[in-house]
């Protein structure tokens, strides 16, 4: 390796570099051809020659493809030598050169992304992310290979730059979304999990790795309460005709998820939402709760699909998707101070975070089917999302993601928070596994207080300075019961669909700070596994999980 080599080989990641000391003689001829066949996926159509049509092939982005090419063109002309065709005849120096210039490409990409709000990020940046995530991690494999060949490189070294590879492709996914070619970077990452599974069998992984976990998600609290249902049945009239007639929940007994707003503390009692033992048809559902926007609870909605009981083991995450990575909140909830975002395997949340009271982990509101479409294969498709449809759509102009059918996952253990904040579309809120506490509020009403006060000053155009004249100003002040961020709040400027109390059910709560709120009326409903709300557009909703938990919202 010449001396510029040596230089540029410094700017390598060390989990690139250095090799197992401990390896077996017979590792490497495994190792050689565990990657080797990774790099023949190439011959599925992931090959640097059709780089520009292929990698963006899943994509319904709108975008040309001459400006796909131009983001590959734009960072081949600045990185040079970051996209030449292989031309490598085994040289390790021509590897080195190709790595450092993608790594200069990467991390430029990555400002451009992170300039300003995320949101806002030009197309192109998402383009050239998927590329280049694509192209380094290719070129990441290809390095290793080129070791195995002149040294005993060991499958510990093989299992440590296969685990990174996918943490780069599932972030690189994650920025680079569907316009830049995500879809494909999560194809690329389920292969290289499955050549990495195949990498631990031959390690003789030891027993452990099954990892049955002591927890699960599940409530474990025998106890619990659970609302009284609201159904329909049939009974004998005097004429002795059958005839429906439905529950009086109104005059039960309404009991407090959170009784730091009980009525004999100046609070208002709770209302109750009602709640019925199983799903109801879809007329009903669209005529008495969808077009009215009311919410309704429903009992075992999900009882019948395979993740109700599947997915109440954490082991069978930890075997499929264990080295995968998910970005995970981090902190009491996403409207305070101490919050943030991580990247982090899942095998690291479920072994390490999950069971940390204090870290606050949470991963919420993830398309997780979006990155592991095997998650669909234990779902069901509710017909209310396809029967139901909103009255605006044919007069309002919607963009793609309202089109679309979101489906997010909420996976997190007790007393996960989210504050009380509204949702942009109406919202069926499926409890798979484990239990969580919901309050929730009518859509926002506007108070507006006028404080009138008198000022006394001279008439400027009375000759006479000793006139005064008397003047009365009136000063409108508009407040919001659910006391909502702004976009002039010196913080969270921008989660103006999100509450400035926070978490509502702890002690610590003050009534005095937020009186509006305090005297609002609400509603209370506790979600056990298997059941469904329906939350409408608009209406506030505070949420709180019992236990170790798994949720699906739909927004649509």
């Amino acid at each position: 390796m010449t001396n510029s080599a040596k230089n540029k080989k410094s700017f390598l990641p060390r989990w690139l570099l250095v090799a197992d000391e401990s390896s077996r003689n017979n590792d490497n001829e495994d190792c050689r051809r565990l990657l080797s066949s990774l790099l023949l996926c190439e011959t599925n159509g992931f090959d640097a020659k059709t780089r520009s049509e292929v990698f963006f092939s899943s994509s319904s982005s709108s975008s040309s493809s001459s400006s796909r090419d131009d983001a590959v063109e734009m960072l081949s002309s600045t990185f040079a030598g970051a996209f030449d065709e292989d031309e490598w005849e085994d040289e390790e120096d021509v590897a080195v050169a190709k790595l450092v210039a993608l790594q200069h490409a990467k991390d430029f990409v990555w400002e451009e992304l992170h300039t300003g709000d995320w949101r806002d990020a030009n197309e192109k940046w998402r383009e050239c992310e998927g590329a280049v995530v694509f192209e380094y991690c290719r070129t990441c494999v290809r390095y290793a290979q080129l070791r195995a060949k002149r040294e005993d490189i060991g499958m510990k070294y093989v299992e440590r730059v296969l685990r990174r590879v996918i943490k780069e492709l599932d972030v690189g996914a994650l920025l680079a979304g569907e316009v830049g070619g995500g879809k494909t970077l999560v194809k690329v990452a389920e292969t290289v999990s499955a050549t990495l599974k195949e990498a631990r069998k031959m390690m003789h992984a030891p027993e452990k790795e099954k990892r049955l976990l002591s927890w699960r998600f599940e409530c474990e609290d025998a106890d619990i309460r659970r609302e009284v249902d609201v159904e329909e049945e049939e009974e004998d009239d005097d004429d002795g005709k059958k005839k429906r007639k439905r529950d009086e929940f109104e005059e039960e007994e309404k009991s407090v998820l959170f009784p730091i707003l009980e009525k004999d503390k100046g609070g208002q009692p709770p209302l109750k939402v009602p709640k019925f033992k199983k799903p109801l048809s879809l007329e009903t559902f669209m005529t008495q709760f969808y077009l009215p926007k009311k919410p309704c609870a429903m009992r075992r909605f999900c009882t019948q699909w395979p993740a109700h009981e599947k997915w109440k083991d954490p082991s069978y995450f930890l075997e499929h998707f264990g080295a995968r990575a998910v970005p995970v909140e981090f902190g009491s909830s996403y409207s305070s101070q101490n919050w943030r975002i991580r990247v982090v395997t899942f095998e690291d949340f479920l072994l390490k975070h999950m069971m940390d009271v204090e870290s606050g982990a949470y991963l919420a509101q993830q398309t997780l089917a979006d990155q592991f479409p095997q998650l669909l294969e234990d779902i069901r498709e509710p017909e209310y999302i396809h029967g139901c449809f909103r009255e605006e759509d044919e007069n309002e102009e919607c963009d793609a993601f309202d089109q679309k059918i979101a489906k997010n996952f909420w996976i997190g253990p007790k007393n996960t928070v989210s504050p009380p904040h509204t949702d942009p579309r109406d919202n069926l809120f499926v409890q798979i596994c484990g239990a969580k506490h919901v309050r929730l509020w009518k859509p926002l009403d506007t108070d507006i207080d006028e404080d009138e006060t008198e000022t006394i000053k001279n008439d400027d155009d009375d000759k006479d300075k000793n006139t005064k004249r008397k003047t009365t100003t009136t000063t409108t002040t508009t407040t919001t019961t659910m006391y909502p961020y702004t976009p002039s709040s010196a913080e969270n400027a921008k989660l103006t669909n999100t509450s400035k109390a926070g978490d509502i059910s702890l002690a610590s709560f003050s009534p005095r700070a937020f009186p509006k709120l305090y005297q609002r009326p609400f509603y209370d409903v506790q979600l056990d596994a298997g059941d469904a709300l329906f939350i409408p557009r608009g209406w506030w909703h505070f949420v709180k999980s019992v236990s170790n938990s798994i949720s699906l919202s739909h927004w649509w």
